[in-house]
C-alpha cells in the first residue's frame, strides 16, 4: 500500500492533463474515463523502466502533455478550433504574430501554466525510489487495468448513438460518435466526446502511423471511386452567358490579406468599391476555414479548388501529388506564365517548395529584393522596386498572384504595420471609436493604394485593356480582439456570419454584375474557367457561380452550413440551430437529413479529392 500511495502523485500529474484540459475547455465525461487510462499507461510505462530511465520518460511525455494541451486550449480560445498533431508544422508561421494572440488566452490558461511547471519540477525531482519489483508489478497492473479501460470505453461510447437515433439512416451514421471516433474527421467534434488524451493517441494512429501501412493504398483506391460516384451525380456543366468573356486576357490574382466586408468603404477604400461596383461582385461570398492555417488554407483552395485536410494530415505531405488541376498548371498549358508576388520568404509556409508544385514557375520574395525592412511594409515595392516590376510585366500572357500584407492583424498602434500606416496616414489614429478599428481601417487604406497603383501600373505598361483582376480575402479580421465590436462593424448578430468576406473580379471592358448566390473559396476555380472560356477535364468540389443548376452554398468544416435560404450553425453536442431561414421553410426531420447528409458528404470529399490524389487519377 505504501509503494502505491507513492506513486499516486504520478498517476495525479497525468491525469492533471486531462482535468486541465476538461476544465479550461469542456468535454464529456468519456474524456475524463479516456485520461484516467492514459494516466495509468504513462504512470505504468515509468514504473516499469529503470528508475533514470523511467524520469527521462516522465519528463519528457508529461511535458508534451501539458505543452500540448496549453497549446490547444490558447488556440481554440482565439480561432475556436482544435488542432491536430501535424499543426505543429504551422508553429514556425505562427510563431511570429504569437505576441498578438497571448492576451486572448483566458486568465485559467495561465493558472494551469503555472501548476503544470510546478507538478513538473516538483516530480521530476522526486521520483519515486522503491523496491524494484514493487513498483515494477505496480506498473504492470497499471498498463493492464488501462488496456481494458481503453478496449471496453469506446464500445460504452457507441451505446450512446443507439439511444439518441435509434436508427440507421445515412445522417445518423454520418454524425454518430462512432463515425466521429473512427473517421477522425473533425479535431473539435473528437475532443468533445474523448477528452485530450484519448484524442491525441488517436490522431498519432490514424495520422501519422496508419498511412504508412499498406492498408492506407488499399483505402485509397476506395476513395477515388467514392469521389467518382459523388461527381457524377452533378448535372453535366453547360456554357452560359459568362462563359469566356475575359478569353486570353492576362489574369492578376490578389489574396487580400485580412481585408473583411465592412473595412470596404468609399472613404478608406474607394478603389475597391469603384472595381466592386463596375465588375462581378460576389456578394453573398465566404472562405471557411478547413485545416488550421487560414491564410495558406484560401491560398491554397484559390489555386486548387480543394481545402486543406481537417483529417490532421499535414498538408506538405502532399507537395507531390499531382496539381494539374490547379489555377497555375491549366494556364501554363494555355501557353501562360505563372508566377507568385508576396512580402515573406519563401520558407514562409514553405512556399517556395509549394508554389512550384501547384504549378507557379517562381515565387518572389519581395525580401529577395530588397534589404530595407521599412520598405517590405508596403505592398506598392511590388512596382517600386525595379527587379520586381521586371518580373511583374514580363512578355507575354500571364498570371500573376500578389499577397497582399498591409490589413494583417494587429490592430494595435503599437505593432509596426499598424505604425508604417499611421506614418503614412497619421490623422487615423483615434479617428474611430476604438484602436483596433482605428488600426483596421488605416491599414485597409494601405490595401486600396495598391489596386490603384495596380490600375496605373497597367495603364501606363499597356495592359490595363488586357488584364482581369480577381480580388478575395483570405479570411476576415479574425485577429480583431473585441467580438462583440467586430460582429457590430460586420453587421451581423452571429459569429458564423463574420466568414462573409469581399470577392470580385474586374476589367475595364467587362461586366457590372452583382451576384447575391451564396459561394464559397471552392467555388471560385470552377468560376474562373467559365469566365475566361477555359476547358478543364476535371471535376472539382465548387461549382461555376453562373451554373444556373448550382443554387450555391458554403460548407464550413464543423459541420455548419449556409445554402437553401438557411444559415445553419451546428452546435458543440451536434445539434443544428437555423439563425437565419430566409424563405421560411418548415423542414421535416427528413429534409433536416438530407441537408445535413449533404453537408457530411461535401466535407468528407473535401478531404478525400487531397489524400487521394485525385487528381493524379484522373490522368492515367
Amino acid at each position: 500500500m505504501k509503494q502505491v500511495l507513492r506513486i499516486l502523485p504520478f498517476v495525479g500529474a497525468y491525469y492533471l492533463i486531462e482535468l486541465s484540459a476538461y476544465i479550461l475547455l469542456p468535454s464529456s465525461w468519456y474524456g475524463l474515463v479516456f485520461g484516467l487510462a492514459w494516466a495509468l499507461i504513462l504512470s505504468g510505462i515509468c514504473l516499469i523502466l529503470p528508475r533514470l530511465v523511467g524520469r527521462v520518460f516522465f519528463g519528457i511525455t508529461y511535458l508534451f502533455g501539458a505543452a500540448w494541451t496549453l497549446a490547444q486550449v490558447g488556440y481554440h480560445s482565439v480561432f475556436q478550433k482544435m488542432m491536430w498533431l501535424s499543426d505543429i508544422g504551422f508553429a514556425g508561421e505562427g510563431a511570429t504574430f504569437l505576441g498578438d494572440v497571448l492576451g486572448a488566452f483566458p486568465i485559467g490558461w495561465w493558472i494551469f501554466a503555472v501548476l503544470h511547471l510546478a507538478v513538473y519540477i516538483a516530480l521530476l525531482i522526486w521520483f519515486p525510489v522503491c523496491k524494484e519489483r514493487n513498483v515494477r508489478f505496480t506498473g504492470v497492473a497499471f498498463v493492464g487495468t488501462a488496456i481494458v479501460l481503453l478496449v471496453v470505453m469506446p464500445q460504452i461510447l457507441f451505446l450512446r448513438d443507439k439511444s439518441v437515433w435509434g436508427t440507421r439512416s445515412e445522417f445518423a451514421q454520418a454524425t454518430s460518435y462512432k463515425a466521429i471516433y473512427r473517421t477522425m474527421y473533425d479535431a473539435q467534434n473528437v475532443y468533445r466526446i474523448t477528452g485530450i488524451c484519448q484524442m491525441t493517441a488517436r490522431d498519432f494512429w490514424k495520422h501519422e502511423i496508419y498511412p504508412l501501412t499498406p492498408f492506407s493504398k488499399v483505402a485509397r483506391a476506395k476513395d477515388v471511386e467514392t469521389l467518382e460516384a459523388y461527381f457524377s451525380r452533378r448535372p453535366q456543366k453547360k456554357s452560359n452567358a459568362m462563359t469566356g468573356i475575359y478569353k486570353d486576357k492576362n489574369v492578376i490574382l490578389v489574396l487580400m490579406e485580412s481585408m473583411d466586408d465592412w473595412l470596404i468603404t468609399q472613404e478608406e477604400t474607394p478603389t475597391l468599391c469603384k472595381m466592386m461596383e463596375e465588375g462581378i461582385c460576389f456578394t453573398d461570398f465566404y472562405t471557411p476555414i478547413y485545416g488550421s492555417a487560414r491564410t495558406f488554407n484560401s491560398e491554397f483552395c484559390m489555386n486548387t479548388g480543394m481545402y486543406l485536410p481537417t483529417t490532421g494530415n499535414f498538408v506538405f505531405n502532399y507537395v507531390t501529388n499531382d496539381f494539374s488541376q490547379s489555377l497555375p498548371s491549366v494556364l501554363r498549358t494555355e501557353g501562360y506564365s505563372a508566377e507568385v508576388f508576396h512580402y515573406n520568404t519563401a520558407k514562409y509556409y514553405s512556399r517556395g517548395v509549394f508554389e512550384p508544385a501547384l504549378g507557379y514557375e517562381k515565387y518572389n520574395a519581395y525580401s529577395d529584393y530588397e534589404t530595407d525592412k521599412l520598405k517590405l511594409y508596403d505592398d506598392n515595392l511590388l512596382f517600386d522596386n525595379e527587379g520586381l516590376e521586371e518580373r511583374f510585366f514580363r512578355q507575354g500572357p500571364k498570371l500573376n498572384t500578389i499577397i497582399t500584407r498591409s490589413a494583417h492583424l494587429g490592430y494595435l498602434y503599437s505593432e509596426a504595420l499598424s505604425k508604417f500606416a499611421l506614418h503614412k496616414y497619421p490623422e487615423y489614429r483615434h479617428k474611430f471609436p476604438s484602436e483596433e478599428e482605428s488600426c483596421a481601417r488605416v491599414k485597409a487604406k494601405l490595401v486600396d493604394d495598391m489596386f490603384s497603383r495596380l490600375l496605373q501600373e497597367l495603364e501606363e505598361w499597356g495592359e490595363l485593356e488586357n488584364t482581369v483582376i480577381i480580388g478575395l480575402t483570405d479570411h476576415y479580421t479574425y485577429g480583431y480582439k473585441n467580438t462583440e465590436e467586430l460582429m457590430e462593424l460586420s453587421g451581423v448578430e452571429e459569429e458564423l456570419l463574420l466568414e462573409k468576406t469581399p470577392c470580385f473580379v474586374w476589367s475595364l471592358d467587362g461586366p457590372s454584375v452583382k451576384v447575391d448566390k451564396t459561394l464559397c473559396t471552392a467555388d471560385l476555380l470552377p468560376t474562373v474557367w467559365n469566365l475566361l472560356g477555359v476547358e478543364v477535364p476535371y471535376s472539382y468540389l465548387g461549382q461555376d457561380a453562373f451554373d444556373d443548376s448550382y443554387e450555391g452554398y458554403a460548407v464550413f468544416s464543423d459541420g455548419s452550413f449556409i445554402g437553401s435560404g438557411l444559415v445553419c450553425q451546428k452546435e458543440k453536442n451536434g445539434a443544428y440551430r437555423i439563425i437565419q431561414n430566409e424563405r421560411q421553410l418548415e423542414l421535416t426531420d427528413s429534409d433536416w437529413q438530407q441537408l445535413t447528409s449533404f453537408v457530411e458528404e461535401f466535407r468528407h470529399m473535401a478531404n478525400l479529392l487531397l489524400t487521394s490524389d485525385y487528381y493524379k487519377q484522373e490522368n492515367k
